[in-house]
């Protein structure tokens, strides 16, 4: 799916340096199994353990099911992936195996390292309008604390979409089920204690024009219980930014000076092949020796990457000083994108040739993590 892949690497990430955490005994990564041929085999897994982190400086021993894990939960099509739009009707089936899993690791857990009473989950975290939707039933059959990330907003899609003219309403709505996910959204709200969110402006500017959040209303209801006042049954959650990190611990620095000549004395090792995306990035390049401006995102209009390649291309001292590298998903032809994406990368190509930045921007049509 081109829409979800900063997303899960986002997620995937997440559970796996929680996993990694003193006190955190076991992380469950709950998502959809899919057996189909057109996805990977692995799509199908019940169960995934993810590779821990360096676990160095941990004192506590792990124990039989400690770490963190992907658990598929059989939903939908059994042997079909469908688009996150068309999840909608099969929520409830979702919850049900999910609920029927977090009894069932209850016991086990108990059993394992609780004395034989249960083991509840500490917190249920929602990422994106439907997990928000699930996290919220479940937080609220098992009376456990509820928080949510929405990474993309619903309002602000449908506003955005709005201004663009292109679709009406109703059209959005049919296309992108905009009007029951903000009320995932909306849900979410109700139901979470905390909200996280990446930026400042997703609460100022994104949040405020949801029914269940007033960040004015909501600094002074933080501001009586702060103070230990009534806040006469009003409640809203609480907003917090947390912006993304990165994981490095795949990243391995060269040593080398700006020219790329690496030091080969006894006292280094020797430098590791190049990634298999190099080659198909140097080749666009007439001096490939000037340090790289790095983008990825996929091609879509709020990404911006038109705004970044006209910015280069009018900056003269930053083209001498070094190339522009523009990772924009996987593709095989432009006809065969959507209509969308088609746009956004013939604007940037209008947008090189009009430059003539020829030789300093490179756009690979393929690439793998």
């Amino acid at each position: 799916d081109s829409d979800t892949g900063g997303q899960v690497k986002y997620v995937v990430e997440l559970a796996r340096a929680l996993g990694s955490m003193p006190g955190v005994y076991r992380v469950d990564l709950l998502t959809r199994q899919v057996s189909s041929p057109d996805v990977d085999w692995s799509y199908g897994e019940p169960t995934e353990m993810l590779t821990p982190l360096s676990a160095e400086g941990f004192e506590e021993e792990t124990g039989e099911s400690s770490g963190s894990y992907i658990i598929r939960i059989p939903f939908g099509p059994k042997d079909q992936y469908i688009p996150k739009e068309n999840l909608w009707p099969h929520i409830p089936e979702f919850v049900d195996g999910a609920l029927n899993h977090v009894i069932q690791m209850s016991k086990v857990l108990g059993e394992q390292v609780g004395g034989g009473k249960p083991i509840w989950p500490v917190a249920i975290h929602g990422h994106y309008a439907d997990a928000g939707d699930s996290a919220a039933l479940l937080s609220g059959a098992l009376n456990v604390p509820m928080l949510f990330t929405g990474h993309s907003l619903g309002r602000d899609k449908l506003e955005q979409l709005l201004k663009q003219g292109r679709q009406s309403r109703d059209e959005i709505n049919a296309t992108y089920k905009i009007m029951r996910r903000i009320e995932a959204e909306e849900l979410s709200l109700d139901a979470s204690e905390i909200v996280i969110t990446s930026t400042r402006q997703e609460i100022d500017e994104q949040w405020r024009w949801y029914d269940g959040f007033d960040p004015i209303l909501e600094r002074k209801i933080r501001a009586r219980i702060r103070r230990n006042v009534s806040c006469y049954g009003r409640f809203m959650p609480r907003m917090v930014v947390i912006p993304p990190g990165m994981e490095f611990h795949h990243i391995v620095p060269l040593d080398g000076d700006m020219d790329g000549e690496t030091d080969t004395s006894e006292d280094h090792h020797p430098t590791p092949a190049d990634p298999p995306i190099w080659t198909e990035i140097m080749r666009f390049f007439t001096n490939p020796r000037k340090p790289m401006i790095l983008a990825l995102a996929r091609p879509d209009p709020k990404k911006n990457i038109t705004t970044l390649v006209k910015a280069f291309g009018e900056c003269r001292p930053l083209r001498e000083l070094a190339n522009l590298t523009l990772i924009m998903g996987n593709r095989d032809g432009i006809d065969d994108m959507s209509s969308t994406s088609a746009s956004v990368l013939l604007s940037v190509l209008k947008l090189i040739d009009k430059h003539d930045l020829y030789g300093q921007v490179a756009y690979p049509k393929h690439h793998k993590q």
